[in-house]
């Protein structure tokens, strides 16, 4: 093989590699209506958050309307989204969430 097609051979290959998907911040927004308690609950069993992380998740999105859960592929993000909007319903919460790229 020549020196000309080894270097097309690696150009090809290094452009082959996948790219890392791409990540989306998971946003829990407030209301006026959802407890505390069930919000620390979600994060912790949905998003696998400790205590500690669930609770300041729940106060600054008290505070501040909003807060950021985590960081995720888009595919991860929504499934996280659908079963905590499913266990809000089953207890009749209006809790929300956003999906936004990183």
């Amino acid at each position: 093989m020549s020196q000309t097609e080894l270097q097309k051979q690696r150009s090809t290959t290094l452009k082959e590699r996948p790219q890392e998907p791409r990540k989306y911040n998971v946003i829990v927004l407030n209301d006026d209506f959802t407890t505390f308690e069930f919000v620390i609950m979600v994060m912790m069993t949905v998003f696998q958050k400790t205590s500690q992380q669930a609770e300041e998740i729940a106060t600054t999105t008290h505070f501040h309307q909003k807060a950021k859960v985590g960081t995720y592929t888009l595919d991860i993000a929504r499934s996280k989204v659908a079963k905590a909007t499913e266990m809000a319903r089953a207890e009749n919460f209006p809790l929300t969430f956003e999906i936004e790229p990183e």
